[in-house]
């Protein structure tokens, strides 16, 4: 494993483990991170913190699940693959479009995430999902 997949692995991994300084400690300082869905981005390890937070939160039973790794789209530090997000509203999900109350019910999207990583922090990403099935799934839309 190069030193993209382990950076990239350990960026995911961080969510299963409930351990987003893992996360973090490979998020570079002037890292922008976009959520394309939500129009949303962060910047640096800080920022993922507080999104890592506000899903967690929202999602205590959380899981994300690596289904398809590709490397090399980007030049030599580009990195995409493909992860099952699945877990139960139990908490408030605050979003910059709305803040949803907990539903109690369960999501599963698949998303697709792509990266740069360049000695070994991730400087750059992109997370794309469907956030209207995650909606329906919730209830907040039929």
């Amino acid at each position: 494993m190069n030193m993209i997949q382990k950076s990239v692995r350990q960026f995911h991994e961080a969510w299963d483990l409930r351990d987003p300084d893992r996360g973090a400690a490979i998020i570079a300082p002037n890292c922008r991170f976009e959520d394309v869905a939500r129009d949303e981005a962060q910047i640096g390890p800080d920022d993922y913190r507080m999104d890592y937070q506000r899903w967690r939160a929202a999602f205590p039973d959380g899981e994300v699940k690596v289904v398809n790794v590709l490397t090399g789209g980007n030049g030599p530090d580009g990195w995409g693959g493909e992860f099952l997000n699945r877990g139960t509203q139990f908490g408030n999900l605050h979003s910059g479009l709305e803040n949803f109350p907990p539903s109690g019910r369960r999501m599963e999207v698949r998303y697709c995430s792509v990266m740069r990583v360049e000695n070994g922090k991730v400087v750059e990403g992109r997370d794309y999902y469907d956030s209207a099935t995650i909606a329906r799934q919730l209830g907040l839309v039929e």
